[in-house]
């Protein structure tokens, strides 16, 4: 993972990372020097972890420093992740023969992807796109991302109960649509003035977000938390999760409030509706500031219903999304191109 930043498949790699070493299997982590992942593997002592300078794909000083650190640890696969850290393990899994393994967060620009052994797209709308680009079947495998955050026992928190809150969680970036769920908040107030919004995260937005809560007056309705340590307790501290995004190719923050028994309302992205249903969430157009504030009101005043949706979102992700579920699935993947 040659990336600086901490969103949803930054969250992946680490979780993996760590996943895999929990199992016993022999890790080496490779990442930029600058990743904002870094203290979450820091203190494992029994994970190889690398951390190098990288100023892009073509950077073949980087690469070559990297595949020296491949070669020593002698892995039997190479799991890669994004556009950057793809380009350079296909070289190295050239000079090497270490078969490579990507994972494509996204619809990805192929042009970044070669001597892929494997392709673990993370939906079957991912997995229709790169057979379209003409990446032979045999060598995709739909593996869906999981969260490591322990799932609770049943929906009997305090948040189907009495709590006020609403929240949000992600990089603050355009795509996200903070902006639509503050607009949101603000229309909400005239109705339920109660109702506040914590906002987990950070990003180049965060400073635009906090000048629209400013023009709008909703400064004390809306708690900037910055990331989130804590992911687990800051869901279920909530009534209400809200994904307000134009685009979500997965969405891992959805897998951790369905494990947290935090009811949800979410766009329809191409990621959601692969997890989510009508039973077990809400959804609400991208980008429509009154019906998303609709919902929200409706959701917050029907507490049966949210404990319902709830309960089930619960169970899916128990039976689908539960690192015990897909780890092993990914292990298999390893153990075959290993030979």
């Amino acid at each position: 993972m040659i990336a600086k930043g901490f969103g949803g498949a930054e969250r992946y790699f680490v979780d993996l990372s760590l996943a895999l070493a929990d199992l016993g299997h022999q890790v080496q982590v490779i990442c930029h020097d600058q990743f904002a992942g870094m203290q979450l593997l820091r203190h494992r002592t029994d994970m190889n972890i690398q951390a190098f300078r990288v100023r892009g794909w073509w950077d073949i000083w980087a690469r070559k420093n990297i595949e020296k650190a491949i070669i020593a640890f002698a892995p039997d696969v190479i799991h890669a992740h994004l556009a950057r850290g793809a380009c350079l393990a296909g070289k190295i899994s050239a000079s090497t023969g270490i078969p490579l393994v990507v994972k494509t967060h996204n619809y990805v620009k192929l042009k970044y992807y070669k001597n892929v052994a494997m392709f673990l797209p993370t939906t079957s709308d991912q997995k229709k796109y790169l057979e379209e680009k003409g990446i032979n079947p045999g060598i995709i495998r739909v593996i869906p991302n999981f969260s490591s955050i322990p799932p609770v026992t049943e929906v009997t928190t305090v948040a189907c109960d009495q709590s006020q809150i609403i929240c949000s969680l992600g990089r603050m970036v355009k795509k996200k649509g903070f902006d639509i769920l503050i607009k949101a908040l603000k229309e909400i107030a005239g109705e339920d003035p109660d109702i506040v919004l914590h906002l987990g995260g950070d990003g180049p937005e965060r400073g635009h977000l906090q000048q629209l809560c400013n023009e709008l007056k909703v400064n004390d309705r809306v708690i900037f938390t910055g990331w989130v340590n804590d992911v687990g307790s800051f869901l279920r501290e909530a009534s209400l999760f809200v994904l307000p995004s134009y685009d979500e190719p997965f969405g891992i923050v959805i897998l951790e409030a369905m494990s947290q028994g935090t009811p949800i309302v979410s766009t329809p992205t191409q990621g959601p509706c692969e997890i989510l249903d009508n039973e077990i969430a809400w959804f609400v157009e991208a980008g429509n500031v009154h019906a998303l504030a609709k919902t929200i009101l409706s959701a917050m005043k029907d507490k049966n219903m949210r404990m319902h949706k709830a309960q089930k979102a619960l169970d899916k992700f128990r039976s689908t999304y539960a690192r015990e579920r897909i780890v092993p699935e990914l292990v298999g993947v390893y153990q075959k191109l290993a030979g």
